[in-house]
C-alpha cells in the first residue's frame, strides 16, 4: 500500500513533469517495552519517498509517498497493540506523522515543502538508529482490540496508559532505523477483515444515518478507517 500527500496528487494532476529533486528513505519502526520488567521489541518497514515539485499551477512545494502498514507489536503474552502510521492531533484529526517524524528524527529543520539540497542530500545518505522524534511530543496512534475479529471493537490507548490495559506492560518508546530490508506486508493477513471493501461505516462504529457531530466530538473508533492502517 501507499500513501500520497494531497499535494502529490494534486501535481499529478496538473503538470506530469513537475517533480524536481527526490530522495527514498526506507526505515524500520521499532517499538520497545517492557513486559514484567523483560524487554521485548517489534518493528515494521516502511518507505517514505520526497520530492521537490516545481513549475506547478500552484507554485513550488513537497510531496510525499509512504509505504507500510501499522506496527504488529505482540506483548509477550499479554496482548498485541497495534501502532498506525497516523497520529491524533489536538484538532481530533487523524494526520500524517512520519512524513514529518523523519525529517525531525534525521535532525532536518525544514518542511516537507521547503527541503533544500543539503536536506536530500542529508535523506539520501541516512544511516543508523535513531530515537523517534516531531515538533510535538505526540507518537503515532496505539489501538488495540477487545476481539480482533470484530474491528468495532478497537480502541486507542495513550502510550502512557499501557499498563492500564496490560498489566505488567510498561511502554519504552520507538526509534527508527535505516534499513534496506523487505517492506512489511503482514497486517492482512493478521486482520483478515481490512481486505474488505465496503465502506467504513459497516466496519467500524458510526452514528447512524441523519445524525451528524461536528468532528472534535467524535470518538476515536468514530473516525477510524482501513486506510490508516497502511502507508
Amino acid at each position: 500500500m501507499k500513501r500520497r500527500s494531497f499535494l502529490s496528487s494534486l501535481c499529478a494532476l496538473l503538470i506530469s513533469s513537475c517533480q524536481g529533486e527526490s530522495a527514498a528513505v526506507r526505515f524500520k519502526v521499532i517499538a520497545s517495552a517492557t513486559v514484567d520488567g523483560r524487554p521485548v521489541e517489534s518493528s515494521s518497514v516502511m518507505e517514505i519517498g520526497y520530492s521537490k515539485v516545481t513549475h506547478s499551477l500552484i507554485g513550488n512545494g513537497g510531496a510525499t509517498r509512504l509505504y507500510g502498514e501499522a506496527l504488529i507489536f505482540e506483548l509477550g503474552g499479554k496482548g498485541t497493540i497495534y501502532i498506525l502510521p497516523i497520529q491524533h492531533d489536538p484538532n481530533n484529526s487523524l494526520t500524517q506523522v512520519y512524513e514529518y517524524a523523519v525529517l525531525t528524527t534525521l535532525g532536518i529543520k525544514n518542511s516537507v515543502g521547503s527541503l533544500s539540497e543539503a536536506d536530500f542530500a542529508v535523506l539520501r545518505s541516512a544511516t543508523g538508529r535513531y530515537p523517534f522524534k516531531l515538533k510535538t511530543t505526540r507518537l503515532p496512534v496505539i489501538v488495540s482490540f477487545k476481539n480482533e475479529s470484530d474491528p468495532k471493537t478497537i480502541y486507542e490507548i495513550r502510550p502512557s496508559e499501557i499498563g492500564r490495559y496490560f498489566p505488567g506492560v510498561q511502554f519504552a518508546g520507538l526509534d527508527l532505523e535505516i534499513t534496506t530490508d523487505r517492506i512489511s506486508y503482514k497486517l492482512r493477513k493478521r486482520l483478515p477483515w481490512l481486505n474488505t471493501t465496503v465502506e467504513p461505516r459497516e466496519i467500524f462504529p458510526r452514528d447512524p444515518p441523519g445524525v451528524s457531530r461536528p468532528r472534535d466530538e467524535l470518538p476515536f473508533s468514530y473516525m477510524i478507517t482501513p486506510a490508516d492502517f497502511f502507508g
